[in-house]
Formats: structure tokens, C-alpha cells, sequence
């Protein structure tokens, strides 16, 4: 899973989507709405597979309205973030693993299914990539991730909250932040991506929502100020920080000093100050406690 994420943003994007969400709670008025969120509930008590409620949400919500929408696409995300799990446990059962690995080699591709011979891998293959899902190859093993792009195709019948939410998870998946640990982005693109973050969890009240996302806030947090394996922010045998970074986290502070990320930088610009730019017992203190920092300074947001 290495060629993915890093370790940390796989744990800050998987450990929350665990549990479901609740609904929107908004005020339905339409017969139609009531008979689409009403089956979309029943699929989902039923444990329908994701393609089938994604086919039947397809073919209704264009009848909907935002709220109602919102609300079934949600029921939608709810299943799918589950089945993401289910489903990375199956490819992982019995002889699949070595199937897939002899059908689809090191790269899947989504033409060759119909070369499978065995018909449940055929049925579930398709199952997943026809109900929202991708299958990747990360390092020779093949995982599924949720196709948040694919919902995009319900944008322009969702409230704005949700539609936040889904672009933030599609660029997660679509372009992650570090693969065999090494950072495949630019500092500048990280703060970008964490202040995206954070204006969501500002911004909308959806408690599930906004941990998720908090959780990768932290993720990328953690990141930024220490880098990975093969790009640390402290040489491995002085100890002593890379001067472009620390330039860089001062320039953070400045740009974004109304932001928590800004104030969170300015905490630890002090504290590299103090410490003379090495990678002190303090630092690292700092570094494994982001998420007080970071928790502190939202505490503050009004």
C-alpha cells in the first residue's frame, strides 16, 4: 500500500470512514423524494451492493430536489466508504490475490475482465468497478478505493457540503500527497491542500464529515513539518533542519497567519528558533503532538 499514501494518511483516511454518517435530516416534500430516500434506505438496511443503489440513485435523483438529493447521495457515500473496506478483504481471500496477479499482472485493466474464467471473480470485479469503486496496483497487490470523481457526475444536484467533501476526498485518492515515501507534491500544493481542508471543517457542521477530514488535516499536518523517509526535513545524521524549509515554514506562517495552519506554523517556527534549527527532543515533542496544536487553535476559531 506503500505506493499509495504514506502510512499516516491511510490510517487518517480509513479509521474514520469506519463508522457511517447519519443523514441530512433536511425537510422532504415531494412524493418522489419520500419513495427514493425511503428505497435508498431499504437497500442500504438490506446491504445492497453499492452498484445497485448507485444505478438507482443515477436513474432518480434528476427528479429530486437539492435537499432530498443530498440526502440519497449521502445514504450513497455511506455505502460506499463501507464497501471500500469489504471489498479490499475479498480481493485479499483464498486464491483471488494470485488470480488477479495472473490475469491483470502488475497494472488492472478493466477490458481484461471479461478474459476471467472464474465467474464470482468475474461477478465481483465488476461489481466494484461498475458500483464506484477503482482497483489500483500499489507495489503488486491490488486495492480498492472509493471513485469519489465518479460521484461528481451528482454535483450540480448537491448542496454545497457535500460537494465540498467529495472534491476533497477525490483529490486525496487521485493525488496522493507521498508514494514510496517520497513526497510527490510541492510545499506550496501541501498548504494549498491543507487550507482547502480547513475551510471545509470551518465552514459545514457534518460532525462525521468534518473528522474525516480533520483526520487527514492532521495527516497532511504531519507531513509538511517532517516529511518523509526519503525527504526529511532534518538531515538523518546532523540532526539539522533543510534552511530552504524552514524558509518555507516562515513564509507559511506570514501568507497564512489567520488561519490555524498559519498559527500552528508560527508555534513551530518559534520552536525550531529556540532550538536552534536542530531536531531537538522539543521538536520532535511538537511534531508527535500536532494534533494538540492543531486542536488548540480550532478551539480558537469562532
Amino acid at each position: 500500500m506503500k505506493r499509495i499514501l504514506s502510512a499516516i494518511l491511510v490510517l487518517a483516511i480509513m479509521m474514520p470512514i469506519l463508522s457511517s454518517c447519519g443523514t441530512t435530516g433536511s425537510k422532504v416534500q415531494s412524493t418522489k423524494d419520500k419513495e427514493v430516500l425511503l428505497q435508498m434506505g431499504v437497500m442500504q438496511e438490506n446491504n445492497n451492493k453499492p452498484k445497485e443503489m448507485f444505478e438507482y440513485l443515477n436513474q432518480n435523483i434528476k427528479d429530486m430536489n437539492k435537499e432530498a438529493a443530498t440526502e440519497g447521495v449521502e445514504v450513497l457515500v455511506n455505502t460506499l466508504e463501507k464497501y471500500e473496506t469489504i471489498y479490499n478483504e475479498q480481493l485479499f481471500t483464498g486464491t483471488i490475490p494470485d488470480l488477479m496477479n495472473k490475469y491483470f499482472g502488475v497494472a488492472f485493466d478493466y477490458s481484461k475482465i471479461e478474459l476471467v474464467k472464474e465467474p464470482d471473480l468475474k461477478a465481483l470485479l465488476y461489481d466494484i468497478t461498475l458500483g464506484g469503486f477503482k482497483i489500483l496496483d500499489t507495489d503488486g497487490t491490488f486495492m480498492v478505493i472509493v471513485d469519489y470523481d465518479a460521484l461528481k457526475t451528482f454535483n450540480e444536484y448537491l448542496k454545497d457540503d457535500l460537494k465540498y467533501y467529495i472534491d476533497i476526498m477525490a483529490m486525496i485518492y487521485n493525488n496522493p500527497v507521498a508514494i514510496d515515501s517520497s513526497i510527490t507534491v510541492s510545499p506550496l500544493e501541501l498548504e494549498k491542500r491543507i487550507i482547502q481542508m480547513e475551510n471545509y471543517i470551518n465552514a459545514y457542521d457534518n460532525q462525521q464529515r468534518k473528522e474525516i477530514v480533520l483526520s487527514l488535516y492532521l495527516g497532511y499536518m504531519m507531513v509538511y513539518i517532517s516529511g518523509t523517509e526519503n525527504a526529511p526535513t532534518f538531515d538523518y545524521d546532523t540532526g539539522a533542519m533543510n534552511p530552504d524549509m524552514f524558509k518555507t515554514f516562515e513564509a507559511a506562517a506570514a501568507t497564512y497567519k489567520e488561519a490555524v495552519f498559519g498559527r500552528v506554523m508560527s508555534r513551530y517556527v518559534e520552536i525550531l528558533k529556540q532550538e536552534s534549527f536542530e531536531n531537538t527532543e522539543k521538536v520532535q515533542d511538537f511534531i508527535l503532538n500536532i494534533d494538540i496544536a492543531v486542536n488548540e487553535e480550532f478551539a480558537k476559531v469562532k
